[in-house]
């Protein structure tokens, strides 16, 4: 697999902050890498995440099977460190974690304080899949009306992410990447709900 670093994580950052300028925008994090090899324990997308968001002043927090040997690729790319939960900037959860590892993950995440609602983490979930099929209509800054969306994963996350973000400006932002590689990004100022069914 050829990877350049540079060009590579340059192109993920802008597809990162501009779906999170504009949630519901779903964009393909590694276009040009869809048929590279596969790194072992971990999808090129979720690497590129990593490459792209970790650096040695951060920490990150890995959840689900093979989370050491992940962590390891992580570490030895990027010079961040895994850190306990409470601790970490970044939370990836990997699509195998189980349901009570996920409610730890948003309970124990970093949400900020009033102070500086910035020191929060940014939890990176895997899902299956990522569309524009109706499911869930999203509401809020960066949507000029409304944007219905369609995540394929443990529906878990909705109800921890709600209670994590309850008291705003206090919460954690959330970038989901499907197994495509396609990426969409959920701030903790986007309000959802399900789709009226017509």
């Amino acid at each position: 697999m050829l990877f350049d670093k540079v060009h590579d994580t340059q192109e993920a950052f802008r597809t990162i902050l501009h779906c999170m300028s504009r949630p519901g925008t779903i964009q393909n994090i590694a276009s040009e890498r869809n048929d590279a090899e596969p790194l072992e324990h971990c999808d090129y997308a979720l690497f590129l995440s990593a490459m792209t968001l970790l650096d040695a002043e951060v920490g990150f927090h890995i959840i689900g099977s093979n989370s050491e040997r992940i962590g390891e690729l992580f570490a030895a790319h990027t010079l961040s460190k895994a850190t306990d939960l409470p601790k970490a900037d970044y939370v990836f959860i990997l699509q195998d974690a189980q349901p009570q590892l996920i409610r730890e993950a948003f309970l124990q995440a970093k949400k900020g304080t009033l102070r500086d609602p910035q020191q929060s983490a940014t939890i990176i979930m895997e899902t299956e899949m990522l569309s524009k099929i109706p499911q869930l209509t999203l509401q809020g800054p960066g949507i000029a009306t409304t944007e219905n969306v369609h995540i394929t994963a443990n529906e878990l996350w909705r109800d921890e992410r709600a209670t994590a973000n309850q008291e705003y400006p206090l919460g954690v932002d959330m970038i989901f990447i499907d197994r495509q590689s396609n990426l969409m990004c959920l701030p903790r100022t986007t309000m959802l709900k399900e789709c009226e069914v017509s």
